[in-house]
């Protein structure tokens, strides 16, 4: 890692059987694997209460309990079979995924998650579980869809903001554990007035650019190439490179968004972007 400090906590990842929680396991086994953290595999389960009131694990069924237990040991041995040597362990809790897994974020280094559960609409782009995570959580958040190769690199959306600068933190962190490529995306503001566009090889004239490159240690071992791009629609630009990429990561809110948890071009982008991305705060 960087010369900045990471968190130590642990990844969590919540598994639920669903074939996008499966892809959510091996992601973020492989992340932890490449970052040296542990990596906690949770299954959430809302048991079944006669008396002690919603969730009580005392009253709970016992084959509704043995059911959730091996629901999580399938989490457990899929992380352990995709990457041995990593320090990884289950915990099955009482409780509704969103509230759980939010409780539970204050105490992690990255929290991931597929991109919608057994639970939801198969026409849904992304579930309503992984969505409240990515607008609550305290840490990181990976929202997984498809495993892309790392050597696609990196790409990490920059507007200058506070949360942009946090995003490119962790985006170079990430492209130096995983040995790839980072790449900066600044799109600007586009004015119907515009008379030409600034050629990209000037980027570095940007000042949010430059700002990015002041932010990154002058050891960081990676390649980064500035875009800076006009357009009408940043969502439909970061997602269009976002295809070239192994995942995408972004602030929670920009410049723009201060009252709101997470902003329209980052919600945008969670349910339009094909491969994984990451939201951070």
């Amino acid at each position: 890692m960087s010369t900045h400090e990471a968190p130590q906590h642990p990844i969590l990842v919540g598994y639920d059987g669903s074939d996008t929680s499966e892809r959510a396991v091996l992601w973020a086994a492989h992340h932890a694997a490449a970052t040296g953290l542990p990596l906690v595999v949770v299954h959430c389960w809302m048991g079944m209460s006669h008396s002690g009131g919603p969730g009580s694990i005392i009253d709970a069924s016992d084959s509704a309990r043995r059911a959730a237990e091996r629901t999580a040991a399938r989490g457990l041995e899929l992380a352990k079979q995709a990457e041995p040597d990593v320090n990884t362990s289950a915990h099955l809790i009482v409780g509704h995924p969103s509230e759980v897994l939010t409780k539970a974020s204050t105490d992690a280094s990255l929290l991931v998650t597929g991109s919608r559960g057994l639970g939801g609409f198969k026409g849904l782009l992304i579930g309503s579980v992984s969505l409240h995570l990515a607008s609550c959580a305290s840490c990181p958040v990976a929202v997984v869809r498809k495993e892309r190769l790392a050597k696609r690199g990196i790409l990490v959306a920059i507007d200058g903001s506070p949360q942009s600068d946090k995003a490119l933190l962790f985006a170079a962190d990430m492209a130096k554990a995983r040995h790839t490529s980072l790449r900066l995306l600044h799109i600007r503001p586009y004015s119907r007035y515009a008379i030409t566009r600034p050629p990209v090889s000037e980027s570095k004239n940007d000042p949010v650019v430059q700002q990015a490159l002041d932010l990154l240690d002058d050891d960081v071992d990676v390649t980064i190439v500035e875009d800076s791009l006009d357009g009408p629609t940043v969502p439909r630009n970061i997602v269009l490179h976002a295809q070239k990429a192994s995942c995408v990561v972004v602030g929670a809110k920009g410049r723009n968004t201060l009252t709101v948890r997470l902003g329209s071009t980052v919600h945008a982008v969670l349910h339009y972007a094909q491969g994984t991305t990451i939201i951070v705060r």
